[in-house]
């Protein structure tokens, strides 16, 4: 259950991006890395359980060529999270699990995979039971690099909701679709 939805068109040295299964071998391993970060970042030994993958409407992975070889750099998700949260009675799809490799950042990559996250969540808002779809996500304050991108994009901040209703490192956005 590890193939690609889609195949990867890589040409050159130019990025690809592709659907994969929840529990591929490059997103679970991107997720992993990413949870590490977190956990450095915010002094913590965890930042909580991976987001159920039943509820994934997109798992992306980015990916570069290298010497003639994929190498998976980045990865997002987008989750079906309506009925989850209560502050809110529309449906709701979150953004998750953003993130690219250290070494590879500072090139444009995250803006890249975030506009792939926008293009299916509009998509998905297209479906008769995902009309008035709310586009959200919750980073933190160590994360000046994800705050800057999601409000380059048009992300706007709104209170925060769920689990990080109270927490004082945390920072949501939504995103309006037109």
């Amino acid at each position: 259950m590890t193939e690609l939805l889609s195949e990867p068109k890589m040409t050159g040295s130019a990025p690809n991006l592709r659907l994969t299964q929840w529990m591929a071998p490059a997103a679970f391993e991107l997720r992993h890395a990413s949870a590490n970060e977190l956990c450095k970042r915010y002094n913590t030994d965890s930042i909580g359980s991976d987001p159920d993958g039943d509820k994934a409407v997109a798992m992306i992975v980015l990916s570069v060529l290298i010497h003639g070889h994929r190498e998976d750099i980045g990865c997002a998700a987008l989750m079906d999270m309506t009925g989850v949260y209560d502050e809110f009675d529309t449906p709701v799809v979150e953004v998750k699990r953003v993130y690219i490799r250290p070494e590879f950042r500072g090139n444009g990559y995250s803006w890249i995979l975030m506009k792939e996250v926008e293009d299916h969540a509009r998509r998905y808002s297209q479906r008769p039971d995902r009309l008035g779809l709310r586009v959200l996500l919750e980073t933190g304050t160590e994360q000046p690099e994800a705050i800057g991108l999601y409000e380059k994009m048009g992300f706007q901040r709104i209170d925060t909701y769920g689990p990080w209703k109270n927490d004082p490192t945390s920072m949501c956005y939504e995103l309006i679709l037109d």
